[in-house]
């Protein structure tokens, strides 16, 4: 987590020693919470590619994939020292289970442990992967699968900090409407994706289909990057060997393989260098796609290795870019939600301490057998609000504001005039941002003066309310900006 969920769990902990126990321990699971490893929830439709791009994500072939729907539980992976599945019941209780062969999540899991799939409320997995550190992945039953739990699982969406919906070609407007574990983030909290997007043909065809998606599904999930998750799973996975780049090594110099690679069938019982069984397993690893760009690496570079044709797969894969949306487009929002549900954790702390004086008071005013006159927590209260008062103070929500209105622009919710769309997204990213201004350290000052009162100006000379709200916090921006250059 970022500085701002730091620095409120610090504001706790540092409270906590000087407060009487039961609010020192509220303060200190706060503080935990807030500093938590954030949740990324992965939703969509059935048999969208979820699953297996979960396991891109995770770094291991865990998650059970294939035709059809495969994920009918919402399991959570987590980083672990062992790896382990454990069944967590509706009542909170858990039960072990062995992976399946392979190191997967069985798909019968009720079958297994001898109990309905209804009690089930979640599956946690706790892998030794790599993936997983500072970051935890939930994968969830598709959208409009018969097997979706009747209320949200524990394990999903309520502790998740961002969602990554994974899209067919043909998602309509009123499926995405039914992703309500992606509806309640809005667009600086979401990254879509078009699943599987080596089925819809050629690289530009992929890109071309997730642009008609952007535009068909409106402003709620903002832009769709194509991703081709067979190929990123089996690049990230380890799935790939020694012995089967020799194999592509063999199929690239034989001329006949490049005819064969025209239908899979084909491919399989060709008369090729290489026997059918390996050629099957290439295809469930690469598919023909994935072959292609491995026979023309290997024909360039015919000394290339597994860590050479893995990377060329992760490039085409479209997994880089993914990767690269959710570090600029949620990470950031993820550390200014924890650290503002941190304070309203606080503060609710606050007003049930408030509570408890008030009737601490009553009962003195008014005491009955074996009832103290003295009221004890008058001075915890004290304690506490100023808390909430110092956490309130943080400029933290014009952050939120900022990178909540960049993300409205980018997904198309809100149209900006250019310069003021420039400078929301220069303000919604404030480190360094004195450097990036590029503008002389003395000059800085009155710069950030003159900028904040054209907003302010701009916010209040008749503009459509939207556009004004936006001018007023890209004033606050600079604003503030102003006030730290000039102490």
């Amino acid at each position: 987590m970022g500085r701002w969920a730091q620095e409120t769990a610090g504001a706790c902990r540092t409270l906590a020693p000087a407060v009487a126990l039961p609010i020192a321990d509220a303060l200190d699971a706060v503080a935990a919470r807030a500093v938590a490893t954030p949740a990324i929830v992965v939703t969509g439709p059935v048999s969208s590619g979820k699953s297996t791009l979960v396991n891109a994500l995770v770094g291991r072939r865990v998650a059970p994939t294939g035709a059809g729907e495969c994920t009918r539980l919402t399991a959570r992976y987590v980083r672990g020292p062992v790896d382990r599945l454990d069944v967590v019941l509706a009542d909170g209780s858990r039960r072990p289970l062995p992976l399946a062969e392979g190191g997967r999540v069985p798909a019968a899991v009720g079958d297994r442990l001898g109990v309905d799939p209804a009690d089930v409320d979640h599956l946690l997995v706790s892998l030794t992967s790599d993936a997983l550190d500072g970051l935890t992945v939930v994968d969830t039953p598709g959208a409009g699968s018969a097997r979706r739990p009747r209320g949200p699982a524990r394990g999903s969406t309520d502790a998740a900090e961002a969602a990554l919906v994974v899209l067919p070609s043909s998602a309509r407007p009123d499926e995405i409407a039914g992703l309500a574990a992606a509806a309640r983030y809005g667009p600086a909290g979401v990254v879509a994706v078009l699943g599987r997007a080596d089925t819809v043909g050629s690289q530009a065809d992929a890109a071309g289909v997730a642009e008609t998606l952007s535009r068909r599904l409106g402003s709620r999930l903002g832009p769709v990057t194509p991703v081709v998750g067979l190929l990123a799973e089996t690049a990230t996975t380890g799935a790939l060997r020694s012995a089967d780049v020799a194999a592509l090594r063999a199929l690239a110099a034989d001329d006949a393989t490049g005819a064969a690679l025209l239908d899979p069938e084909m491919f399989v019982g060709a008369r090729l260098p290489v026997d059918a069984a390996t050629r099957s397993r290439l295809l469930d690893l690469l598919d023909r796609r994935g072959i292609t760009i491995a026979l023309a690496l290997l024909r360039e570079r015919p000394d290339a290795g597994v860590g050479d044709v893995c990377a060329a797969l992760l490039a085409a894969s479209g997994l880089d870019r993914v990767v690269e949306r959710l570090r600029a487009e949620v990470r950031g929002r993820a550390d200014l939600l924890a650290a503002v549900a941190a304070e309203r954790r606080v503060a609710a702390l606050a007003d049930a301490e408030r509570a408890a004086v008030r009737a601490e008071r009553g009962r003195a005013r008014a005491p009955g057998p074996g009832t103290s006159t003295v009221p004890t927590g008058g001075r915890d209260l004290e304690r506490l609000t100023d808390l909430v008062e110092d956490l309130h103070a943080r400029p933290l929500h014009l952050d939120l504001a900022l990178v909540e209105a960049a993300a409205r622009h980018r997904s198309g919710a809100l149209t900006l005039p250019d310069e003021l769309a420039a400078e929301l997204d220069l303000l919604a990213s404030p480190d360094d941002l004195p450097a990036r201004l590029a503008i002389p350290a003395p000059e800085l000052a009155g710069h950030a003066a003159r900028r904040a009162a054209t907003w302010r100006a701009y916010a209040t000379w008749g503009t459509p309310p939207d556009r004004s709200d936006v001018a007023d916090t890209v004033h606050r921006g600079w604003a503030r900006l102003w006030g730290e250059l000039t102490g």
